[in-house]
């Protein structure tokens, strides 16, 4: 799920994500992703060949870096809600880490966006999304199964479950704020907080 890129690539995706979340999905252009990089519009199209292609790239590597963070985390000799708990940290503190990123995908989820017609880059790439989406919902959803069977989480739908689940990890891209300033106990709080505050949501 997470791919290795050159590092240009990824100058260009942070820059691109950084430009997406201050000016918007809409109003940010190429050339304004040019300008943050001091490059010039060639070196960003040389690897994507459109906005559109650009923007859904940030959105597949935000979903990489949280897929790539947690699925390490999981370990199934562990009680699930053990072993869920060291996932949903271990998520949070990735958003975090990458927060401009998925203020890009918050944009996209609530309106920041205008549906247009996509070249077949740019669907391959929103197919890319749709699968690594599934596929992260995916190890959330069979822990909090095993929770289930193991009595620690209440019996329910799983689908609804997860989806709570997931609103409740992803809370911080809607309030926090790097620029005011954040020590690491701060975000360890937060971690921790937010991951109680979830697994609460499960439990029987």
């Amino acid at each position: 799920m997470f791919e290795q890129i050159s590092s240009s690539k990824s100058e260009i995706l942070d820059a691109a994500a950084h430009c997406f979340m201050t000016l918007g999905v809409k109003n940010a252009s190429v050339d304004d992703i040019a300008a943050r990089l001091g490059s010039t519009k060639g070196r960003i199209y040389h690897h994507f060949p459109s906005k559109g292609a650009l923007l859904a790239a940030v959105q597949l590597r935000a979903a990489g870096f949280t897929h790539h963070a947690v699925a390490k985390l999981i370990d199934t000799s562990l009680p699930a809600v053990q072993s869920l708990d060291k996932m949903a940290r271990g998520h949070i503190y990735e958003v975090l880490n990458s927060l401009a990123y998925h203020k890009v995908i918050l944009q996209t989820y609530t309106g920041g966006t205008e549906a247009k017609k996509m070249s077949r880059v740019e669907q391959d790439l929103q197919d890319q999304i749709r699968t690594g989406q599934r596929q992260y919902e995916m190890l959330f959803r069979a822990e909090v199964a095993r929770g289930i069977a193991e009595g620690s989480f209440e019996k329910r739908n799983l689908s609804v479950a997860v989806a709570g689940l997931m609103l409740i990890l992803n809370s911080p891209v809607f309030w926090f704020r790097p620029e005011r300033g954040a020590s690491q106990e701060f975000i360890d709080t937060i971690a921790r907080d937010i991951s109680s505050m979830a697994l609460a949501s499960l439990r029987a």
